[in-house]
C-alpha cells in the first residue's frame, strides 16, 4: 500500500521549534508574562537551521514550551493578572474599601524552587554568580523611580554588603582593577573565581531608553540566588545569617562595619528549631539516653582493646617499606603546608599595617581591598576605629596634591598603590605613588601577557621585584644553630666557591679560543665571510619552499583556516611592534 504523505511542519526539525506567537498562544499568557517566565526558568531563543515560518521570527524549542506548561509560577502569573483586573474594576466603581482589601491580599510567588532547579549544586550557583553580583551592585547605586522601588535597591545593597563582608573575613580577594566604568574585583569562593564590577559612588542618572521591566525580572531571580549563596557562605564560617545590623552605624553609612557577627551555637534555638511538645519529650530522651550511654561505654572499651592489639601487631611487623611510605607522606604534608603558607602570605599582605583613608578617596572600595588582605582601616568621620593623629598608622591614602599637615612617621600614597600592591602580591615602592606624583601605569591583572605577545615595562619591573622577594624570602630561616652545622655549611660554601671559580676559568678559555678562531678567519680572506650570508639565504628559501609545499597539499578549507591564522599572527606582531616603537 502507498505510504500516506507527510504533512508539512508536523515532523522533523520544523516540529522541534515553535515561534514566539505560537508559544504565547500555547501558554495563554501575555507577551510580558511570557518574557518573565522565560527569564525565571532560563529558557532562551534558539536558532534552527531550517526556519519554517520565516527568518524574521523568534524560535523556541518545543520541549522548553511543554516544560513551561506545568510550571506553578505560570498559574501565579495568571492569578496576578486576574487580581489586577479586579483592582481596576473596583477603582472604576470607586469602591476604595475593596481596593484596599485587594491590595493587602495580592498573590505572590517564591523563586526558591527555581534556584534549586537551575543550580543543583552549590558550586554551580557560585560559578554563575558574576552577573547576579554585578546587577545587584548596579541597582544598589540607582535612585528609586516608578519602576525601581526603594525596597529593591535597599535589598540589593544589603546582599552586596553581606557578600563583601564574607570576602573580607575569608581573605578571598585575588584581583583588583580600577577602570572608567568602576572597580573590577575577582575573588576565589569555594574554589571558583567570581568576578564582578562595582560602580563608583556618584549621583546616577537613569536613562529613559532602557527596558527596566526586563532588568527587574533578572534582578528578582538574582536576589534569591544571592540570598541562598550568602546563607551557605556564612554557615561555612560558622556565622549566623542574616547578620544583625547596628542601626547607628548603618545610618552613618559605614558599610560592612555595621554588621554584628554572631557565632552559631548548638544551643541556639534558631539553628536547631525546637519540637512542639518539648516538655514531654525531654524526660523520654533522658531515659533513653541513660541506656544508650551504657551501651556506648561498653563499645568504647571493646574498641580500645582491639586498637591496642592492632598497634602491637603493627609495631612487630612494620617493615622498611612502611617507613618509606610514612616519610613520603610527611614530605607531601610539608609541601602542602608550604603552599598554604605562601598563599597565606599573599592574602595577608597588609597584616601588620594600619591605613587611614582621607575623605576624598573611595572609602568602601579601599576598605574592601585592605581588609581582604589583613590590614586595619580608619577614616575621617564617625565610626572610625582610630583617629588621624594615631602614631601607629603606617600608610595614609590621599588623592590631593597638597596636604595640610603631614606626619613623618607614615607613608602618603595614592589609591592606585593599594590596588597595584594587591595584584602584585607584595608591597610596591611608595615613592612612585606619592601625593602630586604621576603614578606608573595601572596594569590590568585580567590580561594574559603571553597570549597578547607583549610584555610592558611596568610588568617586567613587577616581575623582577617578585623574583627578588622570592629569593630573599626565608633567607634567615635555615641558619645553622649548632657549631657542627656551621662548619658543614662553611665547607659547602667553599666547595660552591671553588666550582664557580672553575666554571669562570672554563668560560675564559672558551672565550680565548673563540677569539683565536675569529682572527684566523679574518686572516684567511673574505671568501668565508661572503659565503656565510649565502647559506642563510638558502636556508630561508628552503624553509619558505617547504612551507609553500605544505600549504599546497592542504585542502581548500584547511588552507583558508591556515591563512586566517597566519593573518592574525601577523596583525598581532604588527600591533606589538607599534607598541614597541612608541617607547
Amino acid at each position: 500500500m502507498a505510504r500516506a504523505p507527510k504533512k508539512k511542519g508536523k515532523t522533523g526539525e520544523a516540529a522541534s521549534y515553535v515561534t514566539r506567537n505560537q508559544a504565547i498562544k500555547k501558554l495563554q499568557v501575555t507577551l510580558g508574562d511570557f518574557r518573565r517566565l522565560c527569564i525565571l526558568k532560563g529558557v532562551y531563543p534558539r536558532d534552527p537551521k531550517k526556519k519554517a515560518k520565516g527568518k524574521d521570527k523568534t524560535y523556541y524549542a518545543t520541549k522548553d514550551i511543554l516544560f513551561l506548561l506545568h510550571e506553578p509560577v505560570l498559574s501565579k502569573l495568571r492569578d496576578i493578572r486576574a487580581h489586577k483586573r479586579k483592582i481596576i474594576k473596583a477603582k472604576s466603581k470607586k469602591d476604595f474599601v475593596l481596593v484596599e482589601y485587594l491590595d493587602k491580599r495580592k498573590p505572590f510567588y517564591l523563586l526558591d524552587r527555581l534556584v534549586k532547579e537551575r543550580f543543583p549544586t552549590f558550586t554551580d550557583a557560585v560559578r554563575d554568580m558574576d552577573d547576579a553580583l554585578s546587577m545587584a551592585t548596579l541597582f544598589s547605586n540607582l535612585p528609586s523611580t516608578n519602576l525601581i522601588q526603594s525596597k529593591r535597591t535597599l535589598n540589593c545593597r544589603r546582599l552586596c554588603l553581606e557578600f563583601f563582608n564574607y570576602v573580607a573575613l575569608s581573605h578571598s580577594l585575588r584581583k583588583v582593577f580600577l577602570s572608567i566604568k568602576g572597580c573590577y574585583f575577582q575573588a576565589e569562593v569555594q574554589g571558583q573565581s567570581v568576578t564582578w564590577l562595582v560602580p563608583y559612588n556618584f549621583v546616577q542618572e537613569v536613562p529613559p531608553d532602557i527596558d527596566y521591566r526586563v532588568m527587574m525580572t533578572f534582578l528578582e531571580f538574582y536576589e534569591t540566588q544571592l540570598h541562598f549563596i550568602n546563607f551557605r557562605l556564612y554557615n561555612t564560617l560558622g556565622l549566623k545569617y542574616p547578620p544583625q545590623v547596628d542601626l547607628q552605624k548603618s545610618d552613618a553609612n559605614l558599610g560592612i562595619n555595621a554588621f554584628l557577627l554572631e557565632q552559631i551555637s548548638s544551643e541556639d534555638p534558631e539553628a536547631t528549631p525546637a519540637a512542639p511538645d518539648a516538655a514531654k519529650t525531654v524526660t523520654a530522651q533522658k531515659k533513653a539516653s541513660n541506656g544508650e550511654k551504657k551501651q556506648q561505654q561498653a563499645k568504647i572499651k571493646s574498641l580500645q582493646e582491639k586498637m591496642q592489639d592492632i598497634l602491637e601487631n603493627e609495631n612487630e611487623s612494620k617493615s622498611q617499606e612502611d617507613v618509606g611510605e610514612d616519610i613520603n607522606a610527611d614530605l607531601e604534608d610539608e609541601e602542602a603546608e608550604e603552599e598554604e603558607q605562601e598563599q597565606g602570605t599573599e592574602t595577608l599582605l597588609f597584616k601588620k599595617l594600619k591605613f587611614f583613608l582621607s575623605r576624598e578617596v573611595p572609602r568602601a572600595l579601599l576598605e574592601l581591598m585592605i581588609k581582604s588582605f589583613g590590614g586595619a582601616v580608619g577614616w575621617e568621620g564617625p565610626g572610625s576605629p582610630f583617629p588621624e593623629s594615631d602614631e601607629s598608622i603606617t600608610h595614609q591614602v590621599v588623592d590631593r596634591d597638597t596636604q595640610r599637615h603631614m606626619f613623618l612617621s607614615r607613608e602618603y600614597v595614592q589609591p592606585q598603590w593599594v590596588a597595584d600592591s594587591c595584584n602584585a602580591g607584595l608591597l610596591l615602592p611608595v615613592e612612585e605613588y606619592g601625593p602630586g606624583v604621576c603614578p606608573p601605569p595601572h596594569l590590568s591583572p585580567f590580561v594574559d601577557d603571553e597570549e597578547e605577545g607583549y610584555l610592558p615595562e611596568r610588568r617586567r619591573f613587577i616581575l623582577s621585584l617578585q623574583e627578588k622577594s622570592k629569593n630573599h624570602a626565608g633567607a634567615f630561616d635555615d641558619m645553622p644553630q649548632d657549631p657542627a652545622e656551621g662548619d658543614e655549611a662553611d665547607a659547602k660554601m667553599k666547595d660552591e666557591d671553588e666550582e664557580e671559580e672553575d666554571e669562570e676559568e672554563d668560560e675564559e678559555v672558551d672565550a680565548a679560543e673563540a677569539q683565536y678562531q675569529s682572527e684566523l678567519a679574518k686572516e684567511s680572506g673574505k671568501e668565508e665571510a661572503i659565503s656565510a650570508p649565502k647559506s642563510t639565504k638558502t636556508k630561508k628559501t628552503k624553509a619558505e619552499i617547504e612551507e609553500e609545499r605544505a600549504r599546497m597539499m592542504m585542502s581548500k578549507k584547511d588552507r583558508r583556516l591556515y591563512d586566517k591564522i597566519m593573518f592574525a599572527k601577523e596583525r598581532k606582531r604588527q600591533r606589538v611592534q607599534r607598541l614597541e616603537n612608541k617607547k
